[in-house]
C-alpha cells in the first residue's frame, strides 16, 4: 500500500471540490434574479468552507506528492485504487458539508455530512424540513453535488489521472460507470463522450423546463436532479404543483437516466439503435415501468384512490430509478400500490446508470440462476448456460451478485435494527424503510419518514449509521468494507 499515492490523490479531489464551491457561488449569483432573497447568502461562511477546502487539499497534495520523490514506483495500482474510491467519498462529504454548516443556521456538523452524502450518492434525503426558506446557493450547491455525484466523484475528476489502467482500474470500484462496460480502448475519450452525453442531457431538460412553467433557477436545479437521479427539489411539495407537462418531461429524462450510459456511447459510435434493442437489460426496465404502471391504475381504480394516470407513471419511474421526486403522498395509497413501490425501491434502475438500487440485471441473473438451480435438483447432470444478450454469464459474475445481494440484505437487517436502537420511538416501518431509502439511494421512505417528512429530526448516530449505508449503497459495498481489512493496508 502506497499511502503517499493515496494522499496526493485525495489532495487533488479535494482541491477540485473547493474550485467547485467557487463555481457554485458565482453560479448563483449569476441565475439568482431575486436579489432580496440572494441577501441572505452567508459569503463569509461560504468563504470560509471554499477556503477550507482549497488549502486542505492544497496541504494534502503538497505533502503527498513532497513524499513522493524518492519513490520509484508512483502508480496508482488496485489497493490504491479501491482506497482512493472508498476514502474519496468520505472525504469529499466531509468537505462537502462545509457549506451547509457554515452557511444554514441551526444545522449541526453531522446533520450537513448527512446533507453532503445524500447529494453526492444521489440519495434526495433531507433535513431540511423547508427547502423553500434555505438560500438559494444552499438549494444550488445541492444540486450541484448530487450532479456531480449522478456520474461518479472519480468519474468526474478522472482526467486527473494519467494512464489509461489507473483509470479503468478506478473506474471499476464505482457504480456509476464500468471500466469494462466501455467498448471503447481509449478511455480519456470513453469518459469525454459519456460527460458529453450527460451534459446535453442536463441542458436539454433545463431548456425544456424553463419552457413549461418554471423559471431558470428552477429549471437549473430540477434538471440537475433529474439526470443524475437525486430528486432534491427547490419546492417543499417536490413536483406536485407543477403541470402535467412538466411531469411527463421529467419522467422522459428520468427513465432516460436510469439506462446504462455506456448504451449510449454505443448507439454514438455505430450510429444505430439496435444496441438497445439487443440489450436485456433495458427491455426488462422498461417493462418494469409498464407493468408497475398498469398494477398502479388497477389498484387504484379498485381501491377508489384519486390519482391521475401521469401521477402513476411518473411515481413509478421516480421511485425505480430511485430519483426520489414526489407526486402527492404515496402513504395515502392502497397498500398493494405501496408494496410495489417498495419492491420498486429494491429493483433500481440499470448498471451504469445514474440510478441506485440492486439493478436490473442483478436481479435478472439472480432469478436465472435460481431458475437453474431448480431444474439441477431433479436434473442433477445438467448442463444450464446463464446467459445474457446473447452472451454466457461468466462464473464469477454470478459470484459477485449473490455475494452484493447477500451484503445487502446483511446491512438491510443490522441497519434497521441500529436504527430502531437508536430511535425507540420510531416505528419498525419507519426503521427499516430510512435503511432501504438510504441503502438503495432512493430519499423517500415510509411511515415518520415518508415522502412529505424529512430526517432532521433524527439523533446524530442516527444520520451517522445512514449516510454510511448511502455511500455503502452507492459505490456496492465492497469498495468501502474492503477499508476494514488489515490487509488492505499492509505495504507491498
Amino acid at each position: 500500500m502506497n499511502l503517499n499515492v493515496i494522499i496526493r490523490s485525495l489532495g487533488i479531489l479535494v482541491m477540485l471540490l473547493g474550485v467547485g464551491m467557487g463555481a457554485c457561488l458565482l453560479l448563483g449569483e449569476i441565475v439568482i434574479v431575486d436579489r432580496e432573497h440572494a441577501a441572505r447568502v452567508d459569503y463569509n461562511g461560504w468563504t470560509q468552507a471554499i477556503l477550507i477546502t482549497v488549502l486542505s487539499g492544497l496541504f494534502a497534495y503538497g505533502f503527498g506528492k513532497w513524499k513522493l520523490k524518492g519513490q520509484s514506483d508512483k502508480r496508482i495500482l488496485r489497493r490504491e485504487a479501491i482506497t482512493v474510491v472508498g476514502l474519496g467519498w468520505m472525504v469529499c462529504s466531509l468537505f462537502a458539508a462545509l457549506p451547509h454548516y457554515l452557511c444554514v443556521s441551526g444545522t449541526t456538523y453531522t446533520q450537513a455530512v448527512f446533507e453532503a452524502c445524500s447529494g453526492f450518492t444521489t440519495t434526495g434525503s433531507s433535513i431540511f424540513p423547508s427547502v423553500e426558506h434555505l438560500p438559494k446557493t444552499t438549494l444550488l450547491w445541492r444540486s450541484i453535488t448530487q450532479w456531480m455525484g449522478g456520474m461518479g466523484i472519480l468519474g468526474a475528476f478522472l482526467l486527473i489521472f494519467s494512464g489509461e489502467a489507473r483509470g479503468k482500474t478506478l473506474l471499476s470500484f464505482e457504480s456509476s460507470i464500468h471500466g469494462a462496460d466501455l467498448s471503447s480502448t481509449d478511455l480519456r475519450t470513453a469518459m469525454r463522450k459519456l460527460w458529453q452525453v450527460y451534459s446535453f442531457l442536463t441542458v436539454v431538460c433545463i431548456l425544456g423546463l424553463w419552457a413549461m412553467d418554471m423559471n431558470l433557477f428552477q429549471a437549473i436545479n430540477h434538471a440537475m436532479a433529474a439526470t443524475s437521479t437525486g430528486g432534491f427539489g427547490t419546492e417543499n411539495s417536490s413536483i406536485t404543483d407543477f403541470s402535467n407537462a412538466t411531469k411527463w418531461w421529467l419522467i422522459l429524462f428520468m427513465a432516460l437516466c436510469g439506462i446504462s450510459f455506456p448504451l449510449y456511447i454505443a448507439m454514438w459510435t455505430k450510429r444505430s439503435f439496435t444496441v438497445i434493442k439487443r440489450h436485456e437489460e433495458t427491455r426488462w426496465y422498461l417493462i418494469i415501468i409498464m407493468v408497475a404502471s398498469i398494477i398502479l391504475m388497477i389498484d387504484h381504480q379498485v381501491g377508489d384512490c384519486k390519482s391521475c394516470f401521469v401521477d402513476n407513471v411518473f411515481n413509478v419511474v421516480t421511485i425505480l430509478t430511485t430519483t426520489g421526486f414526489v407526486v402527492g403522498d404515496y402513504e395515502t395509497w392502497p397498500l398493494m400500490s405501496q408494496q410495489v413501490i417498495m419492491l420498486l425501491m429494491v429493483i433500481g434502475g440499470c448498471s451504469g446508470s445514474t440510478a441506485g438500487g440492486l439493478k436490473v440485471s442483478r436481479i435478472m441473473l439472480w432469478l436465472r440462476s435460481m431458475k437453474n438451480e431448480i431444474i439441477r435438483g431433479f436434473r442433477p447432470n445438467v448442463v444450464l448456460k446463464l446467459e445474457m444478450n446473447g452472451k454466457a454469464v461468466q462464473p464469477e459474475v454470478v459470484r459477485s451478485v449473490y455475494v452484493v445481494m447477500a451484503i445487502a440484505v446483511f446491512f438491510f437487517v443490522t441497519g434497521s435494527m441500529a436504527v430502531s436502537l437508536l430511535e425507540p420511538k420510531m416505528s419498525a416501518v419507519g426503521c427499516a424503510s430510512a435503511v432501504l431509502s438510504c441503502m438503495c439511494n432512493i430519499g423517500p421512505a415510509f411511515a415518520e419518514l415518508g415522502p412529505t417528512d424529512s430526517f432532521g429530526y433524527l439523533s446524530s448516530p442516527t444520520l451517522g449509521v445512514l449516510a454510511g449505508l448511502m455511500i455503502l449503497g452507492r459505490l456496492e459495498f465492497i469498495a468501502v468494507l474492503v477499508l476494514f481489512s488489515r490487509r488492505l493496508w499492509r505495504k507491498y
